[in-house]
């Protein structure tokens, strides 16, 4: 298994990228859970647009968007928090498991904070016996 052991996040997405892979996620689970991981920390931002009123509309319409409340004059912020979420990551990303996106993002988030490398290891092997059995039925 991959150590990581780094410290540039550039680094960390690569090496975490690798242990994710061999662990049994998915392309679509890794690009989704650090995506996921820098909108929660505020590192990135969804895309949309603010009116005159200060009311967040998300260009991204995933189901998680279009199932929260409208944005309002009380409730400006209603998309913006629903497209910082693992599940709207998860469908833009077009990933299956919502859980490993944000298994994903916790460990980034774990690694760029200095966390032990044993305790990222161990958050990201829950279920990868059934990742992998899965992994070759589809094969």
């Amino acid at each position: 298994m991959t150590t990581i052991s780094c410290t540039s996040p550039a680094e960390i997405k690569k090496d975490l990228s690798k242990l994710a892979k061999e662990l049994g996620y998915t392309d679509e689970e890794i690009t989704a859970g650090i995506e996921y991981a820098d909108r929660a920390k505020r590192r990135s931002h969804p895309p949309g647009e603010w009116d005159k009123a200060g009311r967040f509309y998300a260009h991204e319409q995933t189901n998680s968007v279009l199932c929260c409340r409208n944005p309002s004059r009380a409730w400006p912020h209603s998309q913006m928090l629903t497209a910082r979420t693992a599940a709207h990551c998860a469908e833009v990303y077009k990933a299956d498991n919502t859980t490993h996106v944000r298994r994903i993002g916790t460990a980034y988030n774990k690694l760029l904070d200095g966390c032990e490398n044993d305790a990222v290891v161990r958050l990201l092997t829950k279920g990868v016996r059934m990742r992998k059995a899965a992994m070759k039925a589809l094969s």
